[in-house]
């Protein structure tokens, strides 16, 4: 049966997508058509800006206000504003905290995010080699330190519980062996410069040290194996990682609790075509524009702010006024709402879904829309949220909501 597509659908389609649009959007995307719009949604993401800064390596504070604006005023002005709601994802799914991962810069992260832009499209085991030689990666799960006298077993038990096959399905016996396999894997900054004497735009880079690296036979999950690559080979053909991954997505785009079936049939699309065919796939089903599935996600504090900006036709993401302290004032405000970008609270990631409407948070929510002061007639609330009737809609359940 086919999809019915107009208007309603496709504000639905461009918040769930993208988490940003404005009426003219939508309807352009509904005289396009269900398929062609998804099209024109997935296409291939458009560069970031490059990122530089004066800042020194010890001045991290700084480097993470600089980074959160570049990437946000991105967003909010790219033709292709899919591609970072999906980085977004990946950013709380194969997590690094900034303020935890020692030694890391600004260009670190934005090089981290750059990778989930590029490859996150793609074939799931093509993301997580990239992620699995990633600096920050290493850095931050202690790997970049694993030696064959003291394998650290911390990236190789997130590796499997939060990254592939999840919670139940390995042993204590699978992180030691996996640990041993990892040895070896660790960073250096580009040019082997020295960090006390290198600017803080000199990056982070992944080095296999073979003098660290425990060399003897590992068996993990009944397999014989002796390197990382060959743990990575094994999770990135098991089921049960699509099945984990795949329904993280689907509690992403479609609704927090999704049907077993749906999962099983998103694994199968996710283990063959990879993340794009598995977002065309559910955004062509009849099952994503069904009333029961609308308004079931609370929007992420990153997410509201996109979407809520976007709408007043603003293209930095600077809450207030934009002046030497605007970005400080604007993580501050983002903080208070319980997402700092680049900053999950920890290696699961954000909670999301009604924390984000704890009563301190909500009240944070509620207090930027007194920076839309002097915007009200040039606000286009329409796609933002369902029914939307004008400013004084922002107070109600729905604006949170995507």
């Amino acid at each position: 049966m086919p999809v019915r597509f107009g208007y309603s659908e496709a504000t639905h389609l461009l918040r769930r997508a993208a988490a940003r649009g404005r009426k003219e959007e939508a309807q352009k995307l509904a005289e396009m058509g269900l398929e062609a719009a998804v099209d024109s949604l997935l296409r291939d993401p458009v560069p970031a800006p490059a990122y530089t800064t004066s800042f020194t390596r010890n001045e991290r504070g700084p480097q993470l206000q600089q980074i959160t604006r570049l990437w946000l005023s991105h967003w909010l002005t790219t033709p292709t504003p899919a591609a970072e709601r999906l980085a977004l994802f990946w950013q709380g799914h194969l997590t690094s905290e900034y303020r935890e991962t020692r030694g890391a810069q600004g260009i670190d992260f934005y090089n981290q995010l750059a990778t989930f832009r590029t490859l996150g499209y793609g074939p799931y085991g093509q993301l997580l080699r990239a992620i699995a030689k990633d600096p920050v990666m290493l850095l931050y799960l202690n790997n970049a330190e694993s030696r064959k006298e003291h394998p650290n077993e911390n990236w190789a038990r997130e590796l499997m519980e939060l990254y592939t096959i999840g919670p139940g399905n390995y042993t204590e016996h699978d992180v030691q062996e996996a640990a041993r396999a990892f040895t070896g894997w660790t960073v250096r900054l580009k040019g082997n410069q020295r960090p006390r004497e290198a600017p803080a735009t000199v990056p982070f880079e992944f080095v296999f040290r073979p003098q660290w690296h425990d060399p003897g036979p590992k068996i993990f999950m009944g397999r014989s194996i002796r390197s990382g690559d060959d743990v990575l080979d094994i999770l990135i053909a098991h089921p049960q990682t699509y099945r984990f991954v795949g329904r993280k997505l689907l509690a992403f785009y479609l609704t927090p609790e999704p049907p077993q079936a749906l999962v099983e049939e998103g694994a199968r699309v996710l283990r063959d075509g990879g993340t794009r065919e598995l977002l065309r796939w559910l955004f062509t089903r009849e099952e994503f524009y069904a009333p029961q599935y609308r308004n079931t996600i609370v929007k992420s504090p990153i997410e509201y702010v996109v979407g809520l900006l976007y709408a007043a036709h603003q293209t930095e993401p600077i809450l207030g006024k934009d002046d030497e302290k605007a970005m400080g004032r604007t993580l501050a405000a983002f903080a208070a709402m319980g997402q700092v970008p680049f900053d999950p609270p920890n290696v699961k990631g954000w909670d999301g879904g009604m924390s984000w409407l704890a009563e301190s948070h909500f009240l944070a929510r509620l207090n930027l829309i007194g920076a839309l002061a002097g915007k009200e007639k040039g606000i286009d609330l329409e796609v933002f949220m369902d029914g939307a009737s004008g400013p004084l809609s922002l107070v109600k359940p729905e604006a949170q909501l995507l």
